[in-house]
């Protein structure tokens, strides 16, 4: 699979609340604004916990995405119904670094007021 069916396929994955770890490096991360570097399997976790408080997972739709050298970018919405009714839709701007074609690293930046009041989280 190339970079781009890549980031596409971890896009289309977090609907269903887990990203395929063969889709990134042994030692491949998820960061997030929020301020917190994951491995692969404990970014899985968490989102399974916030899937699991969704109706039919967070649909993440990327845009165009623009790549130089080992690093690809892109904006993305995300859309889902929070099963306590409210609605969650963020939008995004992801960093992605990469091992040949294998992710080493996601960078996500998003509005985390927005997923904290969404999802009725805290800090």
């Amino acid at each position: 699979m190339d970079r781009k069916g890549a980031v596409t396929a971890a896009m289309a994955q977090i609907r269903k609340g887990r990203v395929d770890p063969a889709l990134f490096t042994a030692d491949g991360t998820w960061w997030s604004n929020a301020g917190a570097s994951f491995p692969i399997a404990d970014f899985n976790a968490l989102l399974f916990s916030l899937h699991e408080r969704t109706e039919a997972g967070i649909a993440v739709t990327p845009g165009e995405m623009f790549e130089f050298g080992d690093r690809m970018f892109f904006e993305a919405t995300s859309q889902a119904k929070v099963t306590d009714g409210r609605d969650y839709a963020n939008r995004y701007a992801f960093v992605v670094d990469f091992d040949g074609d294998l992710i080493r690293e996601v960078r996500e930046y998003s509005d985390t007021a927005h997923v904290l009041a969404a999802f009725d989280l805290a800090l």
